[in-house]
């Protein structure tokens, strides 16, 4: 009797190490199976940042085509009394506001976005996706505080630096003459979306100057 009674418990431990084991495998198919999944989504997320830069890109572009012209042909002639450059007004069609627009309330990205698009905006999105299946759109800012052309009455155009400007040359260096290429520039915030696989939803913001 003594001796089937060892073999029983022996039969008990056996069972307790196989649903340990058993339980240690499904644990080790789980932490893979999410390990897998983040690395997944950083994927995912690498990619929307790379196609955002498209987007900053295509903005950049249409801001330097634009800057200082009277007319163009990818935007609408303003009104003489609002400007004499087509940045000095709203091209709502282009996705670009010739003023600041901030959300009132919180400054989540989506909060943002939809108050560039309750300011009539349409975004300016990317022909086709991506190979990696992210679409772009972007809207532009121009950080002034009223239509016109850039001034700083319109809380446009800032002071040149103190320390450093155009060419690395200092204020007042060379009896004066560093001056002379420190240029006031004019600021503008590109906001770029991205919309990519299984309902991926990226933003990027970028200043640049004019």
């Amino acid at each position: 009797m003594k001796k089937h009674g060892q073999r029983g418990f022996s039969l008990i431990v056996a069972l307790v190490a196989l649903v340990i084991m058993s339980l240690a495998a499904v644990s080790l198919m789980r932490t893979v199976s999410t390990s897998t999944l983040v690395s997944g989504n950083l994927a995912y997320e690498q990619a929307g940042v790379t196609a955002a830069d498209v987007g900053v890109e295509a903005a950049a572009v249409w801001l330097e085509n634009n800057a200082g012209k009277a007319t163009s042909t990818t935007a609408s002639t303003c009104a003489a009394t609002v400007g004499a450059t087509v940045l000095a007004c709203n091209q709502s069609a282009r996705g670009y506001a010739a003023t600041r627009l901030d959300p009132t309330s919180s400054q989540s990205w989506s909060d943002v976005w939809a108050v560039l698009l309750a300011g009539g905006l349409s975004p300016v999105t990317q022909a086709s996706a991506d190979a990696a299946g992210n679409t772009t759109s972007y809207l532009i800012q121009r950080m002034c505080s009223a239509v016109g052309d850039s001034s700083s009455s319109i809380g446009c155009s800032t002071a040149p630096s103190s320390t450093e400007c155009g060419s690395s040359k200092t204020l007042d260096s060379n009896a004066g003459a560093g001056n002379i290429s420190c240029a006031s520039p004019t600021y503008y915030r590109i906001t770029v979306k991205v919309s990519g696989p299984r309902s991926t939803t990226s933003y990027i913001q970028v200043m640049v100057a004019l």
